[in-house]
């Protein structure tokens, strides 16, 4: 049997999905002595794309030593896996509910910023002066530094005495009209508060603190 991965744990992982006839199909993601083999044998096959209904049906490898999953139970109970199926299962909802936790923060952070900058101040200035006035710049995911060409992304700009809030309005469709940002492209839309910590402390936290990587 040829692991589908190397992993230090044992464990069955989702290598095929039959959506005609077997379903999901698991592998096992290291190798096993022969001795283990030959255990757990009767509950797996060596797939072939010719053994599926229907090849066009299939998501993942149809190639392989997979059990189906009403034999996962038996064959982790038979190796003495602990990282059990249900164990991953459980384990991914956990993670996914920490990341759905941590974007609604992140949500709600950028909601509350948008509220305090809907009404702010819009300073006529060159991008590149405030760049270079900065003591912090912060792009949130990269997304100015990769996609100002394109006229989007966004910065947040800490100054001493105030915060920027920069969002590129370069688009082809944009209305360029509401720009007060001058940059390299049609410009920007620019929103200027005095500095307040609790702000700075949410554009931390929208940003996770990631800089701006670009020339300044």
């Amino acid at each position: 049997m040829v692991p589908v991965e190397s992993d230090d744990t044992l464990k069955l992982v989702l290598k095929c999905i039959d959506h005609e006839e077997l379903g999901n199909l698991y592998a096992l993601n290291k190798e096993i002595t022969e001795d283990e083999k030959q255990s757990v044998i009767e509950y797996f096959r060596n797939y072939k794309p010719i053994d599926f209904k229907n090849i066009m049906n299939i998501e993942g490898n149809p190639h392989g030593w997979m059990c189906k999953e009403d034999d996962v139970p038996k064959v982790e109970k038979i190796l003495n896996i602990t990282e059990t199926l249900e164990k991953q299962r459980l384990d991914q909802q956990q993670t996914q509910k920490e990341l759905n936790r941590k974007r609604k923060i992140k949500d709600d952070a950028m909601g509350e910023l948008e509220s305090i900058f809907y009404k702010a101040s819009r300073p006529n200035k060159f991008l590149k002066k405030l760049l270079k006035k900065a003591e912090i710049v912060y792009d949130p995911g990269d997304s100015y530094l990769t996609d100002h060409e394109f006229g989007e992304g966004q910065l947040f700009i800490i100054e001493k005495s105030y915060i920027w809030y920069i969002i590129n309005n370069g688009r082809k469709d944009d209305d360029y009209t509401l720009n007060n940002i001058k940059t390299t492209g049609p410009g920007a839309v620019g929103f200027r508060i005095p500095y307040d910590e609790h702000v700075h402390d949410l554009i931390k936290l929208v940003s996770e603190e990631n800089l701006y990587k670009g020339k300044q």
